[in-house]
Order: structure tokens, then C-alpha cells, then sequence
């Protein structure tokens, strides 16, 4: 029977987070051709190349992507079990805040293994708009949030990266000869900036139907039919359908969900989740099929 070398793992999931070989080296306080030989064995376990040159960089091949995925998985799971066995429950509350989007479709999922394995832990979950929960985080208010809002001076990783689409209700006839009607989250609002920039630049004229303070009024306008609006794809569900270019709507960009660790002596169990969290995605900015890892060497 074959066995993988969950250390190998680990220094595969460095690397993939770090997009680099040498910085991976220094996350998991080895020397760099240390980590190379590493790599040269979980290859030939597997039996499959990990990696491929593109000039003076290393991207992972498909099998290298395919690996990934699976090592998170299995790492978590590892991590879960040993915190199990030898009774390294975490107690006390967790401060989490979430927009609305990601508190009703992804957070449940991502809390699920950490909550069963610590179900000492109690979790307050705050479900608001990203601006206010940033502020609920700097105030030390919450131990964690999600947000779309940028902090590069917090701890943080891209937990999620997100298409942003046109949502209309599922029975919405489309106008093209008169103004599109809007509707609108007020300031600030990163879906309001997003869908205003895209009409402007593609020269289409719009008007603002509706404006609300939160996402379920946004929602609530869209399904009467006020009109249509940019919101990120957890958002869609078969009320709702996505429009697209056909209709000559302009494109939208993806949209980066962030998680915020608070910079300011954390909680053991805070950070244990947001550790765990991060091991499970890696931070990765943008799912693209196959990552630069930096330098060459290695």
C-alpha cells in the first residue's frame, strides 16, 4: 500500500500559498534546496510532475493543481483529528462578522469542521455590510470578518474570489431602448462602484430605480421587478437569473471576499480559526488555473 508524507504536503501547500519556493522555504524554516529534494519526493510517490518551468519562473501543472485541492483537505482534516485526540478543545466566543451574501451561502460550510471539532466554542456571527464591519473590527469590536474591503495592515487572506454578475428578477423582460434601471446599495458600496463604473465606461445610459441600505431590500427590489442589479454570484438563486452580454450589458470583475484577523491580541481560538481557514485556502488571490511560483530555483 502507498502512503503519503504529510510533511511533503505541508511544504506543497507553503509553496502554492507563497507562489514562491524561497519564500516557502523561509514559511517552513527550511533551506531552499531542502524543499526542492522535498518536492523531488512527493513526485516520485506520485509519480507525476508537480511542477513545469515557464522561463524563469514554476507553475504547477494539472496534476500539481489537482493536488492542491486534496492536500488542503487532507491537512485540515489531520489538523481536526490531532486537535481532537489530544483534547486541544478551544473555549470562550468568537466575534465573526459576514455580509449577508457569504453569512447565508459560504461561512456555514467553512465553520462546520473547526465548530464540530470545538464544540466547547461558541461563535457570534454579526451579519452586515462590509464598510460597518470593517469598522466593528477596527473598533475591536469582532475577532474576524469578511469583508470586501481592503486592510493590507491586518492580518488577512483572500478567502473567496468571486464573479460579479447582472441579477434580474426570473421573470424580468429587458428594455433596451430606455434607461436601465438600477437598483442600488447607497454609499459606500463596492457593487454600487463596480456596476456604475462598467455603464459609464460602455457608454450606457442608466437611472437608479431603487436605492437600499441593505442587501435584502436590494433583493426585494430586484424580485418585484424595479430592475436589475451587480451583485457577486452567491447572491443568485432561482428567483433570480443572470444577464449577460447578449442583453449588451458591459463585463463585470471579480470581486475579492477578504477574512480579517484583528491585529490587536487576538484570542487562541480566533486564531486558530483564521490558521485553519488559511490552510484551507491559501490565501490565493485569484483562481487561476495555474499559478507563477515565483523564482526558478528549486
Amino acid at each position: 500500500m502507498r502512503h503519503l508524507d504529510l510533511s511533503l504536503l505541508r511544504t506543497f501547500v507553503a509553496i502554492c500559498d507563497e507562489t514562491s519556493f524561497a519564500k516557502a522555504a523561509h514559511k517552513v524554516h527550511k533551506s531552499q534546496p531542502a524543499i526542492s529534494q522535498q518536492m523531488g519526493r512527493l513526485e516520485s510517490e506520485l509519480q507525476v510532475a508537480l511542477f513545469v518551468k515557464r522561463g524563469r519562473q514554476k507553475q504547477l501543472t494539472a496534476a500539481g493543481i489537482r493536488l492542491e485541492e486534496y492536500a488542503r483537505r487532507l491537512l485540515a482534516l489531520h489538523d481536526e483529528l490531532w486537535a481532537t485526540l489530544h483534547d486541544e478543545e478551544l473555549s470562550g466566543p468568537v466575534r465573526i462578522g459576514a455580509p449577508a451574501d457569504i453569512a447565508d451561502t459560504v461561512l456555514p460550510g467553512i465553520l462546520q469542521s473547526f465548530a464540530r471539532a470545538n464544540p466547547r466554542l461558541s461563535m457570534a456571527i454579526h451579519v452586515g455590510r462590509s464598510p460597518d464591519l470593517m469598522d466593528m473590527l477596527f473598533a475591536g469590536e469582532l475577532d474576524l470578518t469578511i469583508s470586501t474591503r481592503e486592510a493590507p495592515d491586518f492580518p488577512h487572506i483572500v478567502l473567496r474570489n468571486s464573479p460579479v454578475v447582472w441579477i434580474a428578477a426570473s421573470d424580468y423582460q429587458f428594455d433596451k431602448l430606455g434607461p436601465l434601471p438600477l437598483v442600488l446599495a447607497d454609499e459606500p458600496s463596492i457593487f454600487r462602484r463596480i456596476a456604475l463604473e462598467a455603464l459609464q465606461e460602455h457608454g450606457q445610459s442608466y437611472k437608479e430605480s431603487y436605492i437600499s441600505p441593505n442587501l435584502a431590500g436590494i433583493k426585494s427590489a430586484v424580485r418585484a421587478g424595479l430592475g436589475i442589479t451587480a451583485r457577486s454570484i452567491e447572491v443568485v438563486t432561482p428567483e433570480f437569473r443572470v444577464l449577460s452580454e447578449r442583453q449588451g450589458l458591459p463585463p463585470l470583475p471579480n470581486v475579492n471576499f477578504y477574512l480579517y484577523l484583528r491585529d490587536d491580541n487576538p484570542s487562541e481560538a480566533a486564531t486558530k480559526l483564521y490558521q485553519l481557514l488559511a490552510s484551507q485556502v491559501g490565501g490565493a488571490a485569484s483562481p487561476a488555473p495555474s499559478p507563477a511560483l515565483g523564482d526558478a530555483a528549486g
